[in-house]
């Protein structure tokens, strides 16, 4: 596999050449040989907390990849994540030196090693990977989806795509101007009981639709401890990154970031990323959104400022009513004239039971089938395909969350021009369509 982009330095004029390293960049062979026979994809991984080492537990066995380097702000994640990989690619370290509590790697590096940074930017100047992972909080994917993209590197990037509504048309207007493959990873599109539903729905097994429920459980944060000082192992100034700086607490960082609206928006885009997905996909609006939002809930006592409880409504062009709310059965829910089908990543079920156990026609039009949404995404690499959760189909579906999260903030009905992506005659809910990003970490250094 060949890739030819023109590389910019992330390095120079920045405060990335003071980060630390655990192993110096290495190219392989195959950057000046032709490809090995197995032409394996080689890749970086950008954030290996809690979801990032899920997906790569998940995924690290991949036969067509290799993966090469790591970054992540906590050396704690990154250590216990190389060694993972290199026990797994056989690779050896001689035991570190332990001066004055610091762990110093030994020299040479062995043959194959994977590479570390706390520095996200150094990864991507090494110029020997072809794509990258990303699993990192909310507030860093647009920064770091832009860097990679420009970095002439196809991307798997989690969701939910963005933080903000131009946020992610920026990071979809990068797809397009790069050509790079970009996989959202809203996996549900890869899971069977999605497929089927939306097949059936598609298909008119209900008749017509009348509305969609979307489960996605409540947001309530608990208790707030007093801030403390970072931990040794965490770059903690780099965690915020874009963010406004403020002192360390552990209740903001890592897996519990999510109460807080400066690096997430909540629940709501959280679990409503994946079932508002799913949604628009049954409805055949991927390319498009709704034109009404109205709704709120209750908000999470300070310092926590994130939904606790919530129900939206927003409604299509073609009439169909969604309802995003935070009871009842995780799961989506289509009614039509004829019955209700729900599904969950557990099961799909009908009511009543004969609408699906009438197999669908053989000239009934289906969906594009996934069963492995990482795999799909290298096969896209080396097919140069548009893989199953674009950009642009990623960005579509966040933004909906993103405008019940307006809709709450505001406190009243909106109505949106998905085709211009701006609230109609509201200066007050347009001005949340962005959020401010602390230096030197603007996203829209790319444009």
């Amino acid at each position: 596999m060949k890739r030819t982009f023109q590389r910019r330095s992330f390095l120079r004029g920045t405060a990335a050449g003071l980060a630390w390293s655990l192993a110096p960049v290495f190219v392989p062979a195959r950057i000046f040989a032709a490809p090995a026979p197995s032409d394996q994809i080689v890749v970086g991984w950008i954030g290996i907390g809690s979801r990032g080492n899920q997906l790569l537990g998940e995924n690290r066995r991949k036969e067509t990849m290799r993966i090469a380097a790591l970054a992540d702000v906590d050396r704690v994640h990154l250590l216990r994540a190389r060694q993972i990989i290199e026990d797994q690619y056989g690779i050896e370290r001689p035991e570190p030196k332990i001066v004055n509590g610091w762990r110093l790697e030994q020299q040479p590096v062995p043959a194959g090693a994977v590479a570390a940074y706390n520095d996200y930017r150094r990864l991507l100047d090494r110029g020997d990977l072809d794509g990258v992972v990303c699993a990192v909080p909310d507030h860093w994917h647009a920064k770091i989806y832009i860097d990679a993209l420009d970095a002439g590197l196809d991307v798997y990037g989690e969701k939910p795509l963005s933080l903000t509504i131009n946020q992610g048309r920026h990071i979809a207007r990068k797809v397009e101007e790069t050509g790079r493959v970009f996989q959202t990873g809203s996996q549900q599109r890869s899971m069977s009981t999605f497929r089927t539903a939306v097949n059936y729905v598609r298909n008119g097994a209900l008749g017509e639709i009348k509305s969609v429920r979307c489960n996605i459980g409540g947001g309530r944060a608990g208790e707030m401890p007093p801030d403390e000082p970072a931990p040794p192992n965490l770059d903690w100034e780099m965690w915020l990154g874009p963010a406004p700086l403020v002192p360390y607490n552990p209740r903001r960082c890592h897996l519990r970031f999510r109460s807080f609206y400066d690096y997430s928006g909540g629940n709501v885009t959280d679990w409503g990323a994946h079932h508002c997905d799913i949604a628009q996909w049954g409805l055949g609006m991927d390319g498009t959104g709704p034109r009404k939002i109205e709704g709120g809930g209750t908000f999470n006592p300070a310092p926590f400022n994130t939904l606790a409880d919530f129900e939206f409504t927003y409604t299509y062009g073609n009439g169909v009513p969604v309802t995003l709310v935070s009871g009842g059965k995780n799961g989506v829910t289509f009614t039509g004239e004829k019955g209700e089908i729900f599904v969950s990543r557990d099961e799909v079920a009908s009511t009543p039971d004969a609408i699906l156990k009438e197999p669908l026609p053989a000239s009934a039009v289906r969906v594009e089938e996934s069963n492995d949404h990482f795999q799909n995404w290298l096969d896209c690499i080396k097919s140069r395909n548009t893989p199953i959760a674009s950009a642009e189909i990623g960005h579509r579906s966040i933004t909906v969350p993103h405008l019940c999260n307006i809709a709450a903030r505001v406190g009243r009905t909106l109505e949106w021009n998905p085709d211009e992506e701006l609230f109609v005659n509201d200066p007050e809910a347009n001005a949340h369509l962005n959020r401010d990003e602390r230096a030197p970490y603007y996203h829209m250094a790319g444009y």
